[in-house]
């Protein structure tokens, strides 16, 4: 055999050509592939971008829109306060589209978010003057983040509600004071001021203080007072006396081996808590009355005794108002007395008096069908819709809130040295308080009233004789004749409300309802007993038509594009 070695040839030639075609594929749909994911990356990442952007500028717009609806209203606030908290105050908004004063010239426009450049302008397009109270302003808010544009237009509603001064039993804006341990409170209680405590009274609720510089409070809550354990509290409570809270005590309240912990709003807990140096709460102070008078107007409020009218809407004057069990005083929706009301006896219905000066509680004024409140309650809502049916009654009053027959010189000597100097201090009023002699002097601009409400206050009574500001309009003389002695006052079931004092003198004394005033000055010889009325406090759903003061603005309409 031969030496020489056989040289190795490799793959055919096809095949090699083959191969590369195979790896020229191969790379081909990699890189389409690549190609393809890349894309799809980039548009995946600009849809993402995108959305972000569209996120963005929603957020932005809304942001912008809540900026309006929180600036008009801090404006408007001041305003509405500077004009003595009339309703005619909302004529503010009427001009805004225009804005022809300025008046709101900071509100964004091409204001930036921080970190995304984008921008947001928010105009005013119009303003709903068909009626004075509410107002609908409409808004129109447009926000850009890089190239994507989101536009939302709103209408934002400002308006009236009743105050949340109504949330407590008490409520006295000025130094607040529980002196004698014959007082039990069965809700909360507050003032715009300190608080003081003498005599270990009762207080089933928690204790608000307020910082108030125009009359040197601090917000301090001083003295020592007691509260009832819910076991007590639901033996011994008036059945008129608010709900207690299981929530704040788990229990089998309905045997079923099942500890309930449901809650009632506004309902005892068990406690008595103090917040001291709160807030000031404002007081839904009653100036010009034409508001309540379109109000009683809208709904056709009317005061009925045995199907006769006694009120239609606005009485002009004052007027006596006396329910018996066989012709109660049958209330309907909100009225209005320019003068005095001197009231007393049995009541029916729903709705609120409002007086253009005082009222007076010459008598009990015991509701026909009172509401009640169980405790513990296992179907909270069920007692509700029942008690929403049972009779209210409001008594909102310009000038004061007197109890008893103050022509008695027993009331006078009791009561008059605490409804003036040193015991009561000069306030800032109303200008529409010059009608009923509450502007005695001026101050930096400001109307003053220097707090003694034992003087005479310019007016007369019906028989030609000075009038005090405790008075009524009416003749002592025929003040004796419907006024009970203070022995015989001892239930009044009504929520209560003043500009100024509520006062007056008493025995074994029960208030369902609530007492809101400036001034207090209730003596009684026996207790006093305060169950709050759940009801006062507005849930929106029930109106029983108190005094209102500004609602927060909220959005009635929105469109998003």
């Amino acid at each position: 055999m031969s030496g020489r070695r056989r040289k190795y040839a490799g793959a055919p030639r096809g095949q090699r050509g083959a191969a590369l075609i195979i790896l020229f594929l191969a790379v081909t749909v990699l890189s389409v592939l690549f190609v393809s994911l890349v894309a799809r990356s980039v548009n995946e990442h600009r849809a993402v971008q995108r959305q972000r952007d569209a996120a963005q500028a929603l957020y932005l717009a809304e942001a912008g829109i809540d900026q309006v609806k929180k600036d008009l209203f801090d404006l408007f606030q001041a305003y509405y306060t500077a004009q003595g908290q009339t309703t005619a105050a909302f004529s503010w908004f009427d001009d805004l589209p225009a804005d022809p004063n300025g008046k709101y010239p900071a509100r964004p426009v091409n204001a930036a978010l921080p970190g995304t450049g984008g921008t947001v302008t928010v105009q005013i397009t119009a303003v709903d003057t068909a009626t004075s109270v509410p107002k609908d302003v409409t808004v129109a808010a447009t926000a850009q983040v890089n190239d994507t544009v989101k536009r939302i237009t709103a209408v934002l509603r400002y308006n009236m509600a009743p105050s949340k001064v109504f949330d407590y039993c008490y409520f006295i804006n000025n130094y607040g004071w529980f002196w004698g341990g014959g007082i039990t409170a069965q809700g909360d209680s507050r003032s715009n001021g300190d608080f003081n405590f003498s005599g270990n009274p009762k207080v089933n609720g928690d204790v608000y203080g307020s910082i108030n510089p125009e009359i040197g409070a601090t917000g301090a809550i001083t003295g020592n007072s007691k509260n009832d354990t819910l076991t007590y509290y639901r033996g011994h409570a008036d059945p008129q006396a608010r709900p207690t809270n299981p929530a704040a005590d788990p229990q089998d309240i309905d045997g079923d081996g099942i500890l309930e912990t449901f809650a009632y709003e506004g309902g005892y807990g068990g406690n008595s808590q103090r917040f001291p140096a709160q807030q000031l709460l404002d007081m839904p102070y009653l100036g010009d009355l034409t508001y309540y008078k379109n109000l009683a107007g809208s709904y056709n409020g009317t005061i009925r005794q045995n199907g006769a009218p006694l009120i239609t809407n606005v009485h002009n004057g004052s007027i006596v108002l006396i329910g018996t069990d066989a012709a109660p005083l049958e209330i309907s929706g909100p009225v209005v007395v320019s003068g005095d009301v001197l009231i007393k006896g049995k009541v029916t219905g729903q709705g609120t008096i409002y007086s253009g000066r005082n009222t007076h509680i010459l008598g009990n004024l015991e509701y026909v069908n009172p509401p009640e409140w169980v405790k513990p309650d296992t179907d909270p809502a069920a007692t509700d819709a029942v008690n929403n049916s049972r009779d209210f009654l409001g008594l909102a009053s310009k000038g004061n809130v007197i109890i008893g027959d103050y022509t008695r010189n027993d009331w006078k000597t009791n009561v008059v040295p605490y409804i003036k100097p040193n015991f009561t201090r000069p306030y800032s009023v109303d200008p529409t308080d010059t009608s009923i002699g509450y502007v005695q002097y001026m101050s930096n601009g400001t109307p003053f009233f220097n707090g003694d409400y034992a003087a005479f206050d310019g007016g007369t009574k019906a028989d030609g004789t000075p009038r005090r500001y405790y008075e009524s309009s009416y003749a002592d003389a025929y003040v004796t004749t419907v006024a009970v002695s203070a022995t015989q006052i001892n239930r009044i079931d009504a929520v209560t409300y003043t500009n100024h004092l509520f006062a007056g003198k008493v025995a074994n004394f029960t208030l369902n309802g609530t007492i809101v005033a400036r001034d207090d000055a209730t003596v009684y010889t026996g207790s006093i007993e305060m169950n709050y009325d759940m009801r006062a406090r507005y849930r929106g759903g029930m109106d029983f038509f108190l005094p209102r003061g500004l609602a927060l603005p909220h959005v009635q309409y929105v469109k998003k594009e």
